[in-house]
Order: structure tokens, then sequence, then C-alpha cells
């Protein structure tokens, strides 16, 4: 008996801690997400839809980065469905993943020129959030309001995605002055119709004038890696120069230089 009572003390006790522990953190939270939401300087980056996603969305996507003082602070994403916008904010301190809002927002319905009812994708309402608070890539407390849509699939894994979000932003960020350089058309100098275009961080190549494939890429102690979204191939190129007018690659791999010219 008396066993059992200690017991159920130190239980209780232990339960007091974590919880005061647990109001502590969320305290520390909010006081943060405050903090951030205060920034009117932040420097914002941008990633394309195909730099994020893997199949494009049925009514436009967008992911935005704002840093303040040369770190991430806050991503918001936005995807549009079929028949809503899924936006998740997703907010950082010391490069930690402190809070995601998730929501889902429905299109609203209006009626066109022949009174039949369409989705107004321009106009949505909230019908579903998730606010979800983390300490050291552990989710300490969630809270749900209303109901979520059957036809749409609800994230709830949000650590793993954010950091991947976070460093396709980060590289992009921090090789700025490289990406902005490459941007353009890049025609191969000893074949004149064999050409690469860079948007955003997105590699096109053109063989013979013709559309061949595309690459993500990142850029890694000037080295710009090139590599398939759902492949295992990747590509390894040695910038050796890059200014205005010529850019010079060279294989990793084969230590082949390619040159190529700019073209306006």
């Amino acid at each position: 008996m008396k066993q059992g009572l200690i017991t159920f003390i130190f239980l209780c006790t232990l339960q007091l801690a974590l919880g005061q522990g647990k109001e502590e953190i969320l305290e520390n939270v909010k006081d943060q997400m405050e903090i951030i939401d205060s920034y009117i300087e932040f420097e914002t980056f941008y990633l394309d839809p195909e730099e994020f996603l893997d199949k494009m969305a049925d009514h436009g996507a967008e992911l935005n980065g704002y840093y303040e003082h040369e770190r991430l602070k806050k991503i918001v994403r936005k995807v549009g469905t079929r028949t809503a916008d899924v936006v998740t904010e997703f907010y950082f301190w010391n490069d930690q993943l402190i809070y995601v809002n998730y929501k889902q927002r429905p299109y609203t319905e209006s009626k066109n020129a022949n009174g039949q009812r369409i989705l107004d994708y321009s106009n949505a309402y909230t019908k579903y959030e998730s606010k979800h608070y983390f300490n050291n890539g552990e989710e300490v407390e969630t809270k749900k309001i209303g109901e979520s849509l059957e036809e749409i699939t609800t994230e709830e894994e949000f650590v793993k995605y954010a950091n991947k979000m976070k460093s396709l932003l980060d590289n992009k960020f921090y090789n700025r002055n490289i990406y902005e350089n490459l941007q353009g058309k890049w025609m191969f100098i000893q074949n004149t119709d064999d050409y690469i275009i860079f948007e955003g961080t997105i590699r096109f190549n053109f063989y013979n004038g013709k559309f061949a494939n595309r690459l993500k890429t990142r850029i890694e102690e000037d080295v710009l890696i090139c590599f398939f979204p759902m492949d295992d191939r990747i590509y390894r190129y040695k910038i050796g120069s890059i200014d205005n007018n010529v850019l010079t690659l060279i294989d990793l791999s084969s230590q082949e230089e390619f040159v190529y010219a700019k073209v306006d």
C-alpha cells in the first residue's frame, strides 16, 4: 500500500513537472513567433513550383522564405489543389522548427454567365486548421480546429519536410550571387545547337535545338550539383568561371571542360 502511494505521488509530481515544462516551452515559442512577426525588413527568397513540387499543382503553388540577419525565420507555402488552397506557415528559431500553422481553405462557389455553379479560385475560407508547437525537433502540442477535407491528405509530419525546404531555400539564399549570374540562356560554344537555360535552381538542357531534360541544382563550395528529381543520377561540375558573358564548367567525373556563352 505504501509503495503504491509513493508511486502515485511520484507520477503526479512527474506529470506536474512535465506540464510546467510544456507551458514554459509554449510560452517561449509564442514569444519567439511574436518577435519574428514583428520584423519589417525581411529579405524574401522564393522557390518556383518546380523546385519544391514533384508534380504541378492544379491551381498554382508558391513558397516564400523570409530571412532576417542572414537566417531563415519563416516559410509560407501555398498549394492550390482541385478544390482548395492548402496554406502552411513554418516558423524557425536558431535554425530549428518551432511552430507550424496548417490550413485547408476550400474555394467558394459562384455562378457563371450561364447561371451554373462554379468554384471561385480567387476566394477561399478556412475550414480546417491545425497548430503545431515544437521543441528540439519534437512536437509538444497540437491544436486542431474544424473538420479536414476528405479529398485532401492532411499533413502531420512537418519536421522532415520543413528541414528539406529550409535546405533548398538556404542553398539558394547563401549562393544567391552565383545563382543570379547563372540565370538565362547559355550556348555551348563548340556546338551552337546545344544550350542550357537556368531558371531559379532548375537547369533545362537542349540538344540539337530540342528540349532534352530538366534537372534540379544546388551549389556546394563552387560545385554545381545537377540531379533528376526522381532519379539517382547526379552530375557534379566545378564552376571554373562565370561572368556576364562566359560560363565554364568542369565535369568532376571526366574532367571534361564545357564552355558556354551567354545569349541575351
